[in-house]
């Protein structure tokens, strides 16, 4: 059985008459016949056949971001900070930022 042909349809909006003689008025059916009607459907998330039932999102590199977590908050260093103080701030940032996959 060969395909069915398929052409393509192109609809201007003009409210003037074709003076060329190129406008052929068309009819929109569907498949089965029945006349086509533009509209907008719902389609419920469990009508779609073929989604993966759990999504793994990549791991981030140097130059693609991945599925990472937001870290939890880094409180302010007081005005006072010893640098010892500085330092272990410093360094609880960098490990949260390299947990979050923002650097390697």
């Amino acid at each position: 059985m060969a395909a069915p042909l398929t052409q393509t349809l192109v609809v201007q909006e003009h409210d003037e008459a074709d003076e060329t003689g190129l406008s052929i008025p068309v009819r929109l059916v569907k498949p089965d016949g029945t006349p086509f009607a533009e509209g907008v459907a719902t389609i419920a998330w469990s009508a779609i056949a073929g989604k993966p039932s759990t999504f793994t999102p990549p791991a981030p590199t140097a130059g693609a971001r991945g599925g990472v977590l937001q870290q939890a908050a880094e409180a302010q260093l007081a005005a006072s900070a010893d640098s010892a103080a500085i330092v272990a701030k410093v360094n609880s940032t960098l490990t949260k930022l390299k947990a979050a996959g923002l650097l390697a």
